[in-house]
């Protein structure tokens, strides 16, 4: 399945006014699929940082403090502007700064960096600087300056009026990116580890993306398309793309402080002059088995061009079917309908009414609703971005209440009428004998012409990443959607290869479906073939080189088989690869617990592991290469952080990691109360999280925890949550309002249920 999130942008007033509030976050497109890595190849190695220490000329003068590339400068502190430099050696692809959070795991405070070569940096909108980043109270922040010619660059972290800097460190690094290059006026690629070769394809591709965009929106609109809306500073959109998924998680939790890992745009206040357009995309080499695929290009961009061309100020939480919609119909499946064809054959459909409200999935059926406008209400979308461009937005919202009301059974039969036809007339011709490569998301749809006389015919895929299915129909179209049945298909799982062969087939067209199993894979180097005969052959071109994901070890990160801060307990995304030797061990005569950091919360998860006691080890087996593990006291407050990697993973506690432990659980007061196992009984869950949810044992009786099963009403035995004995807690933040859990004794009975409530969790078993 896929996984979608949204960001949510908060506007800021100029420095002057008053305190910026947060990052302005635009359109996030999460997807995730399944790949393998081949140890055996070459790996994709993003530069390692290495510090430098460049000789210079001396100047008279020096402005704040040293900075050394590529080493950090730990606990910056105070409400003062704070002046640093850095020298930068030899020209390169980019010089990051990047401030964030330090060691003792305090809120960063608001700071904003500046930056300026050869001259002292100043603050604000007349401040003297080439980079400022200027993002929300607690952000990360990162100034990248692009081809940076050798020489010295002034640095000044400006704590916010009001506010200070708290315990922050500071990395300067030319390291991150090896290239930065304009495909344009209006585009910049920075990269980890592209070639050239890949860079000249990826501006090919947001180039076609720009003219896709205007060949499609500029008939629709009034004279005045193709200019920016007005005042809007965003000219340059900059795409920073990872070397990996990896390498993508942890940088950009790094550098811009969000936990996204599928890649996402970023609006920042188009109309101020802290505005900034960025896009962070990957080499999506896990997904795809480690062939290069560049994610979302042009989905991505077409976000940046809407918000450029289409929309006043910046980004809209209720317009997300539109932007996503749009993203989807320009950008991932742009005149391929094989997708939109599942959409509208889906049991749960939809109304223009609660796709306009955020009622339905923004991506799939926003595709449906965008489609539909575009291609039978030009006058219609004429208005929409009209009202959009001009920032009237009592007028837009008052404009989708019409078309919801008026247009409604113009869509239903768009969707299950025209959108068959456009299906299956997209076909591709492949004559036999040849072969057609397969790149892109979805499904294709070809057409094969058979002559008189011809014995057998045998269809075949092969190769490629994903999983994909083949269907082959003589005289008309297939698609599973909608037909029943074929005159062949091949639907092996988890294998590209798929063959049809056809005995003594009938002279005229047979059409080939290629279908994905998962919408959000990339099929990469897939090649669909045709020829004559049983056991029939076509020379295909050799496969894609098969790379290996080179896992990232950030400069801040403690020496690799050492246990680090708190400051890791943070967000980050694991990798597919096994660790080997994992081992952690307490040396110290103070109790330990061990608990998996969640991935996605950056906290704690359910119930520890273990205890360790002087001289026990944790040593788990089936643990990944990226994984975190907390170490808490007994009173689960955070003493350390592991970070599991690819070569040492053998980790000792010592007397310094426990110095501030303490050997007291510290039971908190109940909020709520457990309910009789009366309550086992099918239930239905409630929208949002339910907050504060705690189960503590004080009692000598261990419990468990299961999850109940919304449709059966039983306990799901299969699944343990916790074992709590006496002075064990169970916490966690992802349940749902309203779900249920059973407690039972040693033998599995049932001794009560809690039902997760809106206000407060706590459960305190006697």
């Amino acid at each position: 399945m896929s996984f979608r999130n949204m960001a949510l942008q908060n506007l800021v007033s100029t420095r002057k006014q008053f305190k910026p509030l947060a990052l302005s976050l635009a359109i996030t497109l999460a997807l995730s699929a399944c790949g393998g890595d081949d140890d055996s190849k070459p790996a994709v190695e993003p530069v390692t940082p290495t510090p430098v220490t460049p000789v210079l000329p001396v100047v008279e003068e020096q402005i704040g403090e040293p900075l050394t590339l590529e080493q950090v400068t730990e606990h910056i502190s105070g409400s003062e502007p704070v002046s640093f430099y850095v020298d930068v050696a030899e020209d390169s692809p980019t010089l990051v700064v990047s401030l964030f959070n330090g060691t003792a795991n305090e809120a960063l405070g608001d700071p904003d960096v500046y930056v300026k070569y050869d001259e002292p940096a100043t603050a604000g909108e007349t401040g003297n600087f080439d980079c400022v980043s200027y993002n929300g109270t607690g952000d990360n922040e990162a100034c990248i300056i692009d081809n940076p010619v050798a020489g010295r660059y002034h640095i000044l972290v400006d704590a916010y009026e009001g506010s200070a800097t708290v315990d922050a460190s500071i990395l300067a690094t030319t390291s991150i990116f090896n290239h930065s290059r304009l495909c344009n006026d209006s585009v910049r690629i920075r990269s980890q580890a592209m070639t050239d070769e890949q860079i000249d394809s990826a501006c090919a591709v947001l180039s076609e993306t720009k003219i896709r965009f205007d060949d499609v929106l500029s008939a629709l609109i009034a004279p005045e398309f193709g200019q920016a809306v007005e005042n809007d500073l965003n000219e340059t959109t900059n795409f920073n793309v990872f070397a990996s998924l990896s390498n993508h998680a942890v940088w950009s939790e790094h550098l811009f402080d969000t936990s996204n890992t599928s890649g996402i745009y970023f609006e920042t206040s188009p109309t101020d002059w802290w505005h900034d357009s960025t896009v962070l995309t990957f080499n999506a080499l896990e997904w795809s088995g480690g062939r290069d695929v560049i994610r979302s290009l042009d989905h991505e961009y077409i976000h940046a061009l809407d918000g450029r061309y289409n929309k006043e100020g910046g980004y809209r939480k209720d317009m997300a079917w539109w932007s996503e919609g749009l993203a989807e119909y320009l950008g991932t499946f742009y005149e391929e309908k094989y997708q939109s064809l599942i959409t509208a054959n889906e049991a749960q459909k939809y109304t223009l009414a609660e796709i306009f409200a955020g009622e339905s999935n923004a991506y799939s059926w926003g595709e449906l609703a965008v489609g539909f406008l575009i291609e039978t209400q030009a006058e219609t979308v004429t208005q929409m971005l009209s009202l959009m461009r001009a920032g009237d937005w009592d007028g837009y919202y008052a404009l989708l209440d019409i078309v919801s009301a008026e247009k409604q059974a113009e869509f239903e039969t768009w969707y299950s009428t025209e959108l068959a036809t456009q299906f299956n007339t997209s076909n591709t011709a492949l004559a036999l004998g040849e072969y057609s490569q397969i790149n892109g998301r979805g499904g294709w749809l070809y057409s094969v012409t058979v002559p008189e006389g011809t014995d057998s015919i045998t269809f075949k895929t092969q190769g490629g990443s994903g999983n994909v299915d083949l269907w082959v129909n003589q005289a008309q179209a297939f698609h599973p959607s909608i037909d029943s049945s074929a005159t062949c298909e091949s639907m092996t799982i988890d294998s590209n290869s798929e063959t049809c062969t056809l005995d003594v087939p009938n002279a005229g067209e047979y059409y080939v479906t290629i279908g994905s199993d998962f919408v959000g894979g990339d099929i990469i180097d897939l090649y669909l073939s045709a020829c004559a005969g049983v056991d029939c052959n076509v020379n295909l071109p050799a496969a894609e080189e098969i790379k290996q994901a080179t896992e990232p070890y950030l400069p801040h990160w403690p020496a690799k088989g050492t246990l680090g801060t708190c400051s890791l307990a943070e967000t980050y995304r694991n990798s597919y690869t096994d660790v080997t030797d994992f081992a952690i061990t307490n040396t110290t005569d103070t109790a330990v617990k061990v608990y998996w950091l969640s991935t996605k919360r950056g906290d704690k998860a359910g119930s520890s592991y273990m205890t360790l006691a002087q001289g026990d080890s944790f040593s788990p087996n089936y643990w990944r290469v990226g994984e975190r593990v907390m170490l808490t006291d007994m009173g689960d407050n955070c003493l350390s952080v592991a970070i599991l990697n690819d070569s040492d993973n053998q980790f000792e506690i010592l007397a310094e990691h426990v110095v501030d432990a303490v050997d007291e659980i510290i039971i908190p007061q109940a909020t709520a109360e457990m309910g009789s196992c009366d309550l086992a009984v099918p239930y239905t869950r409630q929208s949002g999280n339910a907050p504060e949810f705690i189960v503590a044992n004080i009692s000598d009786t261990p419990y468990t925890l299961y999850w109940i099963d919304t449709d059966s009403g039983e306990p799901n035995l299969g699944n343990i949550y916790a074992t709590l004995n006496l002075n064990e807690m169970y916490s966690a933040d992802f349940w749902t309002i309203g779900d249920r859990m059973m407690v039972t004794d040693n033998d599995d009975q049932c001794v009560g249920v809690l039902d997760l409530n809106e206000t407060s969790n706590i459960f305190v078993l006697e």
